[in-house]
């Protein structure tokens, strides 16, 4: 039987002899398991990188402030996962392309009309007011598709700004 505290000549690493008189611990193998996994790393996986930058672009551009336009466009991205794998060196890139073809198609424009009023409804617990086409927006309806048309294309002309 070998001598544990007797090194072994031959294969045996400078590692393997330091750590042979060591006690063992979880934290230290986990430790030892983990250590290139998040070398350089954000623990926050890109997908939702580009989204937080987004959200943060949204917060301090769109003037929303309701903000159920904001949460609308952010749940709308989020579900587009080629759109967001497209701009991951440049995340403000996937709000730019998301807003270019909502403005450049009116039944998209009209589906996130249609669903900031859902959502708005959510948000405040009230009844929402659709806009039906051929007749005047409702006065209360804080999302009417110019209104919505208008701040998308605020936005994108700030983004372009930049």
């Amino acid at each position: 039987m070998k001598d544990p505290k007797k090194p072994e000549t031959g294969s045996e690493s400078t590692e393997s002899r330091i750590r042979r008189d060591r006690k063992f611990s979880l934290a230290e193998a986990v430790g030892r398991e983990a250590a290139g996994a998040m070398s350089g790393a954000s623990p926050v996986a890109r997908a939702e990188q580009v989204l937080l930058e987004i959200e943060h672009t949204l917060e301090s551009l769109l003037e929303d402030s309701a903000g159920s336009l904001k949460r609308t466009i952010r749940a709308r991205i989020k579900i587009d996962p080629p759109l967001l794998a497209r701009h991951f060196d440049r995340p403000v890139g996937a709000l730019e392309e998301f807003l270019r073809a909502t403005l450049g198609s009116e039944s998209l424009l009209n589906s996130l009309v249609r669903d900031t009023d859902a959502r708005w409804g959510r948000d405040y617990d009230e009844r929402p007011h659709f806009e039906t086409e051929g007749k005047s927006p409702h006065p209360d309806d804080p999302y009417t598709r110019a209104g919505v048309r208008d701040l998308l294309q605020d936005l994108l002309d700030k983004l372009d700004e930049d």
